[in-house]
């Protein structure tokens, strides 16, 4: 009897089902849409790098399209940034973010290049597992662009 009372409950549906939908509230709760997602995510890479304002732009690379939801946590995405400051990439590295009501994005670590090459362990522990290999990768890469 408990048993169905229960499934009429949540629509016969199972328990992973369920937390999908929850992350998937969670996600549209606080992602911009659309181009706002880009507006914003520029605006607010800029105010957290660009500090200093004056000859500063950045270019980013999201690391995976898709934002992580864990529980109820803000969803995060993950990318590579370049800080360029006239014609020089003055840093670089990874970046992980919080998308915060569908208004802003929140800078909630930062790795620059060269404290990943230097501490490895570091990255795993902020980064999904998946993207570890990925991230040490581009800062191998782009310490040796530079050399």
């Amino acid at each position: 009897m408990f048993v169905l009372c229960l499934a009429s409950l949540v629509g016969c549906k199972g328990p992973q089902n369920i937390l999908n939908d929850v992350a998937k509230s969670h996600i549209d709760a606080n992602v911009p849409p659309g181009k706002l997602f880009e507006e914003l995510l520029t605006r607010d890479l800029n105010n957290y790098f660009c500090r200093n304002g004056t000859d500063c732009k950045i270019e980013y690379e999201l690391l995976r399209n898709d934002p992580t939801q864990s529980g109820i946590s803000y969803p995060k995405y993950y990318l590579w940034v370049k800080t360029i400051k006239g014609r020089n990439v003055a840093e670089e590295g990874a970046v992980r973010i919080a998308a915060v009501d569908q208004k802003s994005f929140e800078v909630t670590h930062f790795l620059s290049r060269e404290e990943i090459s230097r501490s490895p362990s570091q990255v795993a522990s902020i980064f999904p597992a998946a993207l570890v290999d990925k991230i040490t990768e581009k800062a191998r890469s782009s310490l040796h662009s530079q050399n």
